[in-house]
């Protein structure tokens, strides 16, 4: 028979309260697995469990031993849960600094709490019991007198609880608004307990009511963390995660009405209605209920701004497969859109003038040549003279901002009639039909790119070089080159700014190529021979002779000096060849010398950057010292022009040289820009005079008038005076007439070879 009574009502509430709580413990064991708060909660909830168990065992207990007994486990379990509760709230919050070192002092608090307790049954040193009776008269046991070890278990639970309290009220503190519930929930609970249990042992109640908060927060703890706060919080990070998405989103029921959407797919649809715009999609695309998902990409104008869409849509099932909606996803690909076309741009065109760079010019020259099967084309390609000197003298942003301006001028001149590229630095290319390609107007081009920086002492010149396509397979970027190789054979002009490439432009410039990869061994291997073209005087007395240089070639034979000085000039090789002749002359005076021959002299050239590389007064100076000739049987002939790079410093070498005793000669005057600034300033020895002078005018009077004039004034300044280039009879007797001292030319002999020099004048 069912008896009501208070006794066995507490202890039925205890039991199922202690039911559920294992009940929560074996579903988190499936819920929550791994570290973290999983296996913190189901400590708590084991802990909890056997507390209440203890508690219910405890009041149904026969005899007073075993209530001792289990109200001591009762309270051990207790201190168990409350350590429980702070490694949990340690997880929960993810807050664990702050009891990283006092973990240690309760761990040994605890256990000597837990041995008082069980020793407790036998000693009484934390509380007694006695026996009380309900309202219907059933007698059980309850705790009568407190003792003082039972203050010690008391602060040492709650010292536990106001942890917990404290690290869950600073994490509520400094939490967003939306995670304030899940810190809340949790502390409200524990604030329960506390004041449960303070009210029990304030009224002296018989029954301990705040095991019933202990089971709560367990309960409590047990379903904030699974169920409600994880869901909540879940649908509310959903709902701002979809509103700060840049992405649109789309949700639609199983009716078909929008459930949710956020301002990007209001935007995407630029003003118009939203549920409009979505039904417009399902009638465009009626087969969309039979596929799953679908993926199209789009643009679209938005406030006026054109952007780019990929657009995903996609049903929603349920566990069983039974549709529950769709939804549809804008994503807004603009920004990435423009970034791949910049980075095509980019790695297309140049960055500074927007023209083609060099890699994809030649790519869509040669599009352009295999497309347009009719028609003639030329490949144009143009040069800056002289642009380092611009980047120094106006910097580098001036140099920039000329090559835009080239660019643009380019571009105009061109329009839509062909293309055009920037190859590198200052180096321009054009591709554009023969039939539109008007030399007039790169003309005019570089003539108004002169005062472009408005400076009339430096004028901006252009060169461009013209290939005409007749071989459409051939490379782009080797027609471009063969356009370069016509530039350079006006680059040192400043009248002339096209040229056009030849056949022979490219034979001439693998000829150049192969003899600057020959000069090493034509010059170690003794090549590089001395020819002499004697100098006599009127009445046919051998003063001497000037060396000039052959090449003996081991295939093609004496090469002509024609064929190798420019290219030597040009190349910085001219230097050491003249070294190399300066020696062979000393060498052949010092054989002169030991055959008893010390009245002929021989005169070298020194070519004008001799004195940039080397230092020429040294050289010559040691080279006489070692062979031991006077420096007076070596003259040294140096061009006008040579003197006029750097006047100053070219005439501190020649005073040099002519105080060791060289003889210094002034080459070729009158065949260049002869100054009288050259016989002025220069202090020399001999002037030598270039009968061109008169095969190079078309009024040979009056050149011969200043040529007259000219070795009269010479005569003035005690300068000696040599006429190369005599080929006729009348030529010398009209040059002796004026008062020509020395000849040299065709009439009296050609260069002819050392030996033959000394046979035929030396020995005689």
């Amino acid at each position: 028979m069912w008896v009501i009574c208070m006794k066995w009502i507490h202890i039925a509430t205890l039991t199922a309260a202690a039911v559920f709580i294992f009940g929560c413990y074996a579903f988190s064991s499936k819920k929550c697995k791994g570290e973290g708060i999983g296996p913190a909660l189901r400590r708590l909830l084991l802990w909890t469990g056997s507390g209440v168990c203890s508690y219910a065992l405890a009041m149904a207990a026969d005899t007073q031993f075993f209530a001792y007994l289990f109200y001591s486990l009762y309270h051990i379990f207790i201190l168990a849960m409350a350590t429980a509760l702070v490694v949990f709230v340690r997880e929960y919050t993810g807050i664990k600094a702050l009891i990283k070192y006092d973990l240690r002092f309760i761990g040994i608090a605890s256990l000597v709490d837990m041995i008082i307790l069980l020793v407790n049954p036998f000693v009484h040193w934390v509380f007694r019991l006695k026996t009380v009776k309900d309202v219907m008269g059933y007698p059980f046991f309850t705790i009568a007198k407190r003792e003082p070890l039972y203050v010690f278990h008391f602060c040492l639970a709650f010292f536990l609880l106001i942890m917990a309290v404290f690290i869950l009220a600073r994490k509520f503190v400094g939490s967003p608004k939306i995670y304030k519930l899940k810190y809340a929930s949790i502390l409200a609970s524990i604030c329960l307990v506390m004041g449960g249990h303070i009210l029990y042992l304030h009224m002296h109640f018989p029954f301990d009511y705040s095991i019933l908060f202990y089971a709560a927060i367990a309960v409590l703890m047990f379903y904030f963390s699974v169920f409600y706060v994880p869901r909540g919080l879940m649908d509310r990070l959903l709902y701002f995660t979809i509103a700060n998405m840049k992405d649109g989103i789309v949700c639609v029921d199983v009716d078909g009405n929008i459930a949710h959407y956020n301002q990007p797919a209001a935007d995407f649809c630029g003003g118009a209605d939203l549920a409009e715009s979505i039904d417009n999609w399902f009638r465009q695309h009626p087969n969309a209920q039979g596929n799953d998902e679908a993926t199209w990409k789009e643009s679209r104008t938005i406030n006026g701004e054109k952007r780019y869409f990929t657009n995903n849509y996609k049903r929603i099932y349920d566990e069983r497969r039974k549709y529950l909606g769709c939804f549809f996803i804008y994503h807004d690909r603009t920004e990435s859109y423009r970034r791949l076309a910049e980075e095509k741009y980019r790695s297309s065109h140049d960055g500074l003038t927007g023209l083609y760079n060099n890699e994809h010019f030649c790519s869509e020259t040669e599009k352009l040549l295999a497309k347009a099967e009719d028609g003639e084309y030329a490949v144009i390609c143009g040069d800056v003279k002289n642009f380092k000197l611009i980047n120094d003298i106006f910097g580098f942003e001036g140099g920039d901002e000329l090559l835009r301006q080239i660019a643009k001028k380019l571009s105009d001149t061109v329009g839509s009639k062909g293309i055009c590229g920037r190859l590198s630095g200052d180096r321009f290319a054009v591709c554009m039909p023969k039939a539109d390609f008007n030399e007039d107007d790169f003309r005019r081009l570089t003539a108004q790119l002169s005062t472009f920086f408005g400076n009339d002492g430096f004028k901006v010149h252009m060169h461009f070089g013209v290939f005409d396509v007749t071989d459409r397979t051939v490379r782009a970027s080797l027609m471009c080159d063969r356009a370069i190789l016509a530039i350079s054979t006006i680059k040192e002009s400043y009248h002339k700014v096209i040229a056009h490439y030849d056949s022979g432009l490219l034979d001439s410039f693998l000829s150049e190529q192969k003899m600057i990869s020959q000069f090493e061994e034509a010059l170690s291997s003794g090549q590089f021979v001395a020819f002499i073209q004697p100098q006599i005087t009127v009445d046919g007395h051998i003063l001497g002779g000037e060396a000039l240089v052959r090449w003996h070639h081991p295939v093609r034979g004496y090469v002509s000096p024609a064929m190798f000085i420019e290219v030597f000039e040009q190349t910085g090789l001219i230097s050491r060849l003249d070294r190399y002749m300066w020696e062979l002359a000393c060498r052949e005076l010092r054989k002169w010398r030991d055959e008893g021959l010390t009245d002929h002299y021989i005169s070298v050239n020194i070519s004008k950057k001799d004195f940039f590389i080397m230092d020429v007064a040294e050289v010559l100076i040691s080279l006489v010292n070692f062979y031991g000739v006077s420096p007076h049987c070596l003259h040294l002939e140096i061009t006008e022009t040579a003197v006029m790079n750097d006047p100053k410093k070219q005439s501190a070498i020649i005073e040099k040289l002519r105080n060791y005793g060289f003889v210094v000669e002034i080459d070729d005057f009158g065949s260049g820009y002869s100054s009288l600034n050259t016989l002025k300033d220069l202090n020399v020895d001999v002037l030598k005079v270039d009968m061109g002078f008169l095969t190079k005018t078309e009024n040979h009077q009056r050149s011969m008038t200043i040529l007259k004039m000219i070795i009269e004034l010479a005569k003035s300044l005690n300068m000696e005076v040599i006429t190369e280039g005599v080929e006729t009879p009348e030529q010398v007797r009209f040059l002796t007439e004026y008062g020509c001292d020395v000849f040299q030319g065709y009439f009296f002999a050609k260069p002819m070879q050392v030996s033959d020099f000394e046979a035929k004048y030396l020995n005689a």
